[in-house]
């Protein structure tokens, strides 16, 4: 897997955003987590990304206020499991995840999200 490709997150005035590189603009795109709307923003250097992320998220944060849109996701209560599974998958799903921006676990709660909604 290449490495470059394996998303990254960084804190912009407290919030989380998942960073990637995007070899097409030779720049980095940061994305901000719990969120109820999309929120991105790009940068060709990480002090931009900090600056290109308050921009965003600030405007972001007033486009909401102004439409009376609740901007953040609620806080549900976490539940943990274990889950076993063969090693060859691990490296399967970790690449799966890289290729949707997103951390693992992120990545198998949305899987197991959608395959509940046809259960």
């Amino acid at each position: 897997m290449n490495k470059a490709s394996i998303p990254n997150t960084i804190e912009i005035a407290g919030q989380s955003a998942v960073i990637s590189y995007v070899p097409e603009l030779n720049a980095f795109r940061g994305r901000f987590l719990g969120l109820t709307g999309y929120c991105d923003f790009v940068s060709d250097s990480i002090q931009g990304l900090h600056k290109e992320g308050e921009i965003s998220l600030r405007e972001y944060l007033d486009d909401c206020r102004s439409a009376n849109i609740t901007p953040f996701t609620s806080q549900e209560k976490v539940k943990t499991f274990t889950l076993r599974y063969p090693e060859s998958f691990g490296e399967r799903l970790s690449q799966a995840a890289a290729e949707q921006e997103t951390s693992v676990n992120s990545f198998i709660i949305e899987t197991l999200n959608e395959r509940m909604k046809h259960a």
